[in-house]
């Protein structure tokens, strides 16, 4: 079969915020521009992550405020509908990836559809089709963790979960990350009877604090969660009743359905075989602080594939955009992970921003904590909020904040607050200080900063 030869400016690989970004920054400045994906495009945020797990989220929240106040001006807490809830998500989805294609082709870009490799520090092949250029733009994302063990084949991942047809009544989550935490509140709240996250160590949620943490088991727990510590999943077994997940301990949990949530990989299937001279490991593509490759001049890596990246989308799409810069007019822009405020979207939900009071004292700071429960508050208690805690790290000299955490309703966008008085140094006293727009949960933070 005979080649089909291209010619660009920058051929982008992948299809999601990151590479948006990237591609978008380019086009505007007059490049030619291609972009690749061998799946639908969107990327993993918009179609198989944070956009259509949202709605799942948003009926969890509805249904679980209404069921807080029973009792308490609510006369009986509502039930989810799932399959109406599924429609309601697709209707997002629905043509979204057809529609992107053609909004890049109506502005000059060219697409293409497949299996990308690298074939040269300057070339890619999809297929019987070459394309060439300046730079490429590697922005391929991340895929789910897979274990390998006996009876692997009917274990299923979060994009699976997103896509239930129906919700099955029992429920085993393999992993306590966010992931795991996320889904198991919507599936309690929409209706399975029983669900159970199994961690391998004595801790969950390892990147926040553990403080909140003590609060989001707490609250998992009473949602009827079952958290399993010291329990690492060895086998599992299809029956005619389900299915039998064994773990280390010799226990057994009975399920219908079995989810892998143990994290996520950077997807570098474009450089199998080596010929692109990008330099990469199991941890991902190894790029410079200008997003650029260690080894390959020509090639940029952006997103959740590259080497120690914070696998976010808002860290994905300044990435893209620090990338595009570059190209553009020479490594001049460095990217800044200093403040990077993060979510979980349990009920209720997690907003951490900073340091951890742990991580505070291991670089010997000098620093005070603030801390507590807000379910004595007006603010929790009119809205029947049970579970609740916060956690403020203060540096004693500069009177800045120097960590933030919290878990309440909300508190995925409170935190946003803080990070913003990190990234411009707004000093804590000055927060506490202003005249917030009352009652709101963000008027809350003055009473957390004291």
């Amino acid at each position: 079969m005979k080649e089909k030869h291209h010619e660009f400016d920058t051929v982008v690989v992948g299809s999601g915020t990151s590479a948006y970004y990237a591609a978008d920054g380019l086009r505007k400045a007059g490049r030619k521009i291609a972009i690749i994906d061998d799946r639908p495009f969107g990327g993993t945020c918009a179609l198989r992550g944070c956009q259509p797990k949202k709605y799942l989220v948003c009926n969890a929240e509805a249904v679980a405020m209404a069921d807080h106040l029973v009792g308490k001006g609510i006369a009986e807490a509502p039930r989810t509908d799932w399959k109406a809830l599924q429609s309601l998500k697709n209707e997002f989805l629905d043509g979204r990836s057809e529609d992107e294609v053609k909004d890049w082709e109506d502005q000059g870009v060219a697409t293409f559809q497949g299996h990308a490799v690298m074939i040269s520090e300057n070339e890619i092949r999809i297929g019987d089709e070459v394309l060439r250029a300046d730079h490429i733009v590697l922005a391929t994302g991340a895929k789910a963790r897979r274990t390998d063990m006996p009876g692997a084949e009917h274990i299923l991942i979060s994009d699976d979960f997103l896509d239930l047809p129906e919700l099955p009544e029992r429920i085993v989550f393999i992993g306590g990350g966010y992931i795991s935490f996320e889904f198991a509140h919507v599936a309690a709240r929409a209706g399975a009877k029983e669900i159970t996250i199994l961690q391998r160590s004595e801790r969950v949620l390892k990147a926040f604090d553990c403080y909140i943490v003590d609060v989001i088991q707490a609250a998992s727990e009473e949602a009827g969660i079952r958290v399993v510590l010291n329990e690492t999943p060895v086998s599992v077994e299809k029956t005619s009743s389900g299915l039998i997940v064994t773990g280390e301990t010799g226990k057994v949990y009975e399920a219908d359905l079995v989810i892998e949530a143990t994290g996520r990989v950077p997807n570098i299937s474009v450089l199998e075989g080596g010929h692109g001279n990008v330099e990469h490991s199991k941890k991902g593509i190894a790029v410079n602080q200008f997003m650029q490759s260690v080894t390959n001049p020509r090639v940029y890596a952006i997103g959740d594939c590259t080497a120690g990246s914070t696998m976010l989308a808002p860290v994905a799409d300044a990435e893209g955009k620090t990338a595009a810069r570059n190209i553009l007019d020479g490594n001049v822009f460095e990217m800044d992970y200093s403040v990077i405020p993060s979510a979980v979207f349990t009920i209720p939900s997690i907003g951490s921003v900073g340091l951890t009071e742990i991580q505070a004292r291991e670089k010997d700071l000098d620093f005070r904590v603030t801390q507590g429960t807000t379910t004595g508050w007006a603010s929790s208690k009119r809205i029947g909020e049970t579970h609740s805690a916060f956690k403020v790290i203060i540096e004693n000299g500069s009177n800045e904040i120097l960590g933030a955490h919290i878990t309440r309703h909300n508190a995925s966008e409170a935190i946003n607050v803080l990070a913003l008085a990190m990234k411009y140094h707004i000093k804590a006293a000055d927060l506490a200080d202003f005249m917030w727009a009352y009652p709101t949960i963000t008027s809350d933070l003055k009473n957390m900063l004291k």
